[in-house]
């Protein structure tokens, strides 16, 4: 199975909705400004508004909030932070929440998402980016293990699922001793982490099929899980690149 990159895929509003204020958003500039000429704009704690690559009336627009804290459970669903971020999207930028893909990306961080019981159970509900029926918003819960330099790792390396890390730290070390930047990540490198990301996940036992993700991802949870549990560290991996495959960025010949 081969990646293809769709380049003039319209993908119309996409929400992101990132624990991190630097990585992250750095990540989604790049490839969505870079590589995608998408417009991109971003609220960053405390409120800082700025937008990248601007456009008269634009078919693909790309938000990114992150949270008040770095932890998970910021976006449960009556936390206020998030609710009155969700109004100031829809009343200050004119940005239809209701009518948008969302997705949520988090870091299996064992020093701030303590609450495994909270996480696992999180994956369940949020298992569709426009349409949850049990859920009172949409979106799709993305973790990555440790953390999202998974992802810039799974861009370079074709050995990334046997890399353990316990931290995030620990995979940024890694990576900055091996000059891997999520500035050098191409559409060619974006084809390979999304088919690494696949063979990773049947390595697991997992067959990837986008709208059986919830499930899924409960299943990649416990796995990791009892890893950490044995080895007292996590396998590299980051499940970003589910959004291409969602978003039809990505397709499979």
């Amino acid at each position: 199975m081969q990646a293809m990159w769709n380049k003039d895929k319209s993908i119309g509003k996409v929400l992101f909705i990132v624990e991190g204020s630097h990585t992250e958003p750095y990540i989604l500039k790049k490839l969505f400004c870079g590589l995608l000429d998408y417009q991109v704009e971003t609220i960053r704690r405390p409120h800082s508004y700025s937008v990248y690559n601007a456009k008269s009336n634009p078919s693909s627009r790309i938000f990114v909030i992150n949270t008040k804290q770095s932890n998970i459970k910021s976006i449960k669903k009556d936390d206020e932070y998030l609710n009155n971020l969700y109004v100031e999207l829809i009343e200050t930028y004119g940005f239809d929440v209701d009518h948008s893909a969302v997705y949520y990306l988090f870091d299996r961080d064992i020093q701030s998402n303590t609450d495994k019981e909270f996480i696992r159970n999180l994956l369940g509900e949020l298992k569709n980016s426009r349409e949850n029926e049990d859920y009172l918003r949409q979106g799709i819960l993305l973790l990555s293990y440790p953390s999202i330099e998974s992802f810039t790792l799974s861009n370079f390396d074709d050995n990334c699922f046997n890399l353990c890390y316990k931290l995030g730290a620990d995979l940024k070390h890694h990576l900055d001793n091996n000059k891997m930047n999520h500035q050098r990540i191409t559409a060619e490198t974006l084809c390979l982490a999304t088919e690494r990301m696949i063979r990773s996940l049947s390595e697991i036992g997992v067959d990837f099929i986008i709208d059986r993700i919830g499930e899924d991802n409960q299943t990649i949870f416990d796995y990791e899980e009892e890893h950490y549990y044995k080895n007292g560290t996590f396998k590299s991996l980051s499940l970003f690149a589910s959004v291409l495959i969602d978003l039809g960025i990505i397709d499979f010949s």
